[in-house]
């Protein structure tokens, strides 16, 4: 499915780089905030900024984090647990995409509603770290652990698909986000006392979720 993603936006990308030629009328800079949720139970915040080398496409890097919500399943053996603090995976992340915006599709008073995808390959902190609780009497923590790898994979392909509505300077961007993070690719290769982590965790799936952004463009 990425790979159908990926070729019908390179076709597209070339198509709105040909329609541009001649046209230097338009803002080259993009600086935006935005947030995500998934059905997959995670959230994440960014910072991003592009650079638009036409007024249809355009390349540039976010930064941010994400986090679970939720967790299933929580790696445990004879005396010993994942820390609750811990149990969420979570991570920071650098992230560069390509920009492809449609002219105006609709203009409503000084609002301009476009079209827009940006394919991006997320980066995160290649490390998996947890903490583990040794349990004593009743069960109550009397000890702590680190256990850690960098093994696993640290990156993900993802593509955002909607809409942006341009009102002067300001835009809002929203729509569908499809990616191939696996929240728990980190900690998959973690073992204590001979106890694999990846026993407890679900099957890899690609994740599906909603996003909005504002942006400032200049």
């Amino acid at each position: 499915m990425m790979k159908k993603i990926l070729t019908l936006l390179y076709l597209l990308g070339c198509v709105l780089v040909a329609s541009a030629q001649g046209d230097d009328s338009f803002n080259k800079n993009s600086i935006a905030l935005g947030g995500e949720l998934t059905l997959q139970g995670t959230w994440q915040v960014d910072f991003s900024y592009h650079r638009m080398f036409t007024p249809y496409v355009g390349v540039g890097a976010s930064v941010g984090m994400w986090k679970q919500v939720s967790y299933h399943g929580v790696p445990e053996g004879n005396g010993w647990i994942v820390s609750s603090d811990y149990r969420e995976a979570e991570d920071f992340f650098l992230r560069p995409s390509l920009r492809l915006v449609s002219p105006t599709v609709l203009k409503i008073a000084d609002a301009k509603l476009k079209l827009f995808a940006e394919p991006g390959f997320m980066m995160n902190i290649p490390l998996g770290n947890v903490f583990v609780d040794l349990l004593g009497n009743y069960n109550l923590p009397k000890d702590v652990v680190n256990v850690h790898t960098s093994k696993g994979t640290w990156y993900a392909f993802d593509c955002k698909l909607g809409l942006s509505v341009d009102v002067g300077d300001m835009s809002i961007w929203t729509g569908y986000k499809f990616s191939t993070l696996d929240t728990y690719a980190l900690r998959r290769n973690l073992v204590y006392d001979n106890v694999r982590f990846n026993d407890f965790y679900p099957k890899k799936k690609c994740m599906h979720g909603v996003f909005l952004a504002v942006s400032y463009n200049f």
